[in-house]
């Protein structure tokens, strides 16, 4: 008979050679009698006729994509422990996910390799407007999702219309009403700016829905920006791809497509200031350039200087209207007809002579008429200026009154009395005293 083991002993060389074997094993079965303590999980995974304890220590806790519930079948992975002082094995398990995730996985991987084949997803992105006066959102109608958008909307910018177009967030009509919400929220009657497809988080089965490829494609050909919010962060949908912008969650999608009333409200207050700022500046250099002006004198101009420039731009014009370069042309023309009936016959002659003639009379009519309006248009020119002379009024009968500065006195109004004053007349003048 061979030497006995103490079980100790036994159980030490059972954990050697057994721990190192099991080191990753990946797991299928149902959860069972699952319990939280205060650092650690516990549950069984069990199948007909057999079961095993599992852990998930707290470090591992984070890493797990799923967090195991009774009744639901999972896959597992971890290591196998052997516990020497109470003679049992657990599984301390570091990964955890819902048994058939991996086949929805692949075919959700097949889904995209043949949508980005055919191009849904290589639509440049489309910036999302940054004020936008009417926002459609299609989500489900009492849903967590669309209770969200409607409070963070109302928080962000409450001025902003919100129009709900209502669709299942899954089951089997899910993706029809999607695609019927979004066709209807593109319809220009309705004046949306942008539209907002939301849904609340979920299990992989119930996200399924929004990665139909019909629904993908529609949300790529959108007509309007548009910006998806489907599940949590970790969820990533066909129609997250084939958006112009994916949200983590409802909350952040609202907050996307909404301003911030306090941001534009610091923007408005920074951009008043900088105006002000400017008008400032602008202001202080028009009163120096005015004060230039004053001590300079330049205000004082001659009140006949303009009518002076006009006069000279009239005469300039008539110069130029007196027909010298045309008597000069028809000379040289009329030379080079000579010239010409030297050359030819006596017929040719007489109607060189005859045209030259008929030129000479046309000549003599434009001439006299030219030189008529311009002497109409001299005389009313020195009329106008005439009207404007200041003095002009006071041959007939009227005075003009002076201050001591010399300063034309138009108004009563500042006079004071014991001023001084001088009144000029046709014939002369006399200073007189304001009683």
């Amino acid at each position: 008979m061979d030497t006995p083991l103490s079980v100790k002993r036994f159980l030490e060389q059972l954990k050697i050679h057994t721990e190192p074997r099991f080191a990753h094993v990946c797991l299928v079965g149902e959860v069972s009698n699952f319990r939280s303590s205060e650092r650690h999980w516990y549950f069984t995974l069990k199948e007909e006729g057999a079961a095993l304890s599992c852990a998930v220590w707290m470090t591992n806790q984070k890493r797990l994509k799923h967090i195991p519930r009774d009744g639901e079948r999972v896959v597992i992975k971890g290591s196998l422990n052997v516990y020497v002082s109470g003679g049992s094995f657990t599984l301390a398990v570091t990964q955890c996910e819902l048994a058939g995730i991996g086949d929805l996985r692949q075919r959700l991987r097949e889904l995209e390799a043949m949508l980005r084949s055919d191009g849904v997803f290589d639509r440049p992105k489309r910036e999302l407007p940054r004020l936008p006066k009417k926002i459609a959102v299609i989500a489900a109608l009492g849903g967590a999702a669309l209770r969200d958008i409607l409070e963070v909307t109302h928080n962000r910018a409450p001025g902003i219309d919100i129009m709900v177009f209502p669709a299942a967030a899954q089951g089997e009509s899910c993706v029809m009403e999607n695609l019927m919400a979004l066709q209807e929220a593109q319809d220009e009657y309705w004046g949306c700016d942008v539209v907002l497809m939301a849904r609340g988080g979920g299990s992989p089965e119930d996200l399924w829905s929004y990665n139909d490829p019909d629904l993908a494609r529609a949300v790529s050909s959108c007509r309007l920006p548009i910006i998806t919010g489907v599940g949590h962060e970790i969820d990533l949908t066909l129609v997250d791809l084939a958006s112009d912008k994916r949200a983590a969650t409802p909350s952040q999608a609202a907050e996307f497509v909404t301003p911030d009333r306090s941001l534009l409200w610091s923007e408005l207050v920074r951009k008043t200031e900088r105006l002000n700022r400017y008008m400032d500046w602008r202001l202080r250099g028009l009163e120096t350039t005015l004060n230039l002006l004053t001590d300079q004198g330049l205000e004082r101009l001659d009140p006949l200087d303009g009518h002076r420039k006009y006069l000279a731009q009239l005469a300039a014009r008539l110069e130029r209207a007196v027909p010298y370069r045309r008597l000069d042309i028809e000379d040289a023309r009329l030379d080079m007809l000579r010239q010409r009936l030297r050359l030819t016959g006596p017929n040719a002659v007489r109607w060189a002579s005859s045209k030259i003639k008929g030129h000479i009379r046309r000549l003599d009519s434009v001439i006299g008429h030219t030189l008529e309006q311009s002497a109409r248009r001299l005389e009313v020119a020195l009329a106008n200026l005439k009207g404007q002379n200041p003095v002009s009024p006071l041959s007939k009968g009227f005075a003009l009154v002076r201050d001591q500065e010399n300063n034309q006195v138009k108004l009563s109004v500042g006079i004071k009395t014991g001023a001084k004053l001088r009144l000029e007349w046709k014939d002369g003048g006399r200073s007189v005293i304001v009683e």
